[in-house]
């Protein structure tokens, strides 16, 4: 589901840039991250207050103070990975994050089965295989397409 909705969100933000580019704006990273949170906190408080959990997880946090510092440590890890990703998005290409997210999600996978000793059945070997070889022919692609634009520009 993830991979999916990486998939979504690359498409989505690459309109959004190109519209845009389109009226001669740029937008930062930080702005794109501003806008991004502002909508999913709105949506979370939305959602949560709709199904009752948000004042059940007010009443939470009213018990356990302690929750305060891993919420604080949590939300200092993500605005740090965020930076990051919309840093990516913002300078380079949404193609190019989803790529870099994907690639960091498989490297987790493997150093959890290599290290943790997790298993994984065949079906999940072959979903990490054709992973790994999507991610290889977009990076074999990128190389010939530059080195194309390359050699044509010698040529001239």
């Amino acid at each position: 589901m993830a991979l999916a909705m990486d998939g979504v969100t690359g498409g989505v933000q690459k309109r959004l840039l190109a519209d845009l580019k389109r009226v001669n704006l740029t937008p930062q990273p930080y702005d794109l991250m501003t806008y991004t949170n502002a909508f999913m906190m709105l949506f979370a408080l939305l959602i949560s207050t709709v199904t009752g959990e948000f004042f059940e997880g007010l009443s939470y946090c009213a018990r356990n103070p302690e929750v305060f510092q891993l919420i604080w440590k949590f939300s200092l890890c993500s605005a740090i990975g965020q930076s990051f990703i919309f840093y990516t998005v913002a300078r380079f290409d949404p193609l190019v994050c989803s790529t870099v997210t994907t690639t960091r999600k498989i490297f987790s996978v493997v150093l959890s089965i290599l290290f943790k000793g997790h298993s994984v059945s065949m079906q999940g070997w072959m979903g990490l295989g054709l992973a790994i070889g999507g991610i290889l022919s977009e990076v074999m692609h990128k190389v010939q397409s530059s080195d194309k634009m390359v050699k044509s520009k010698t040529s001239m």
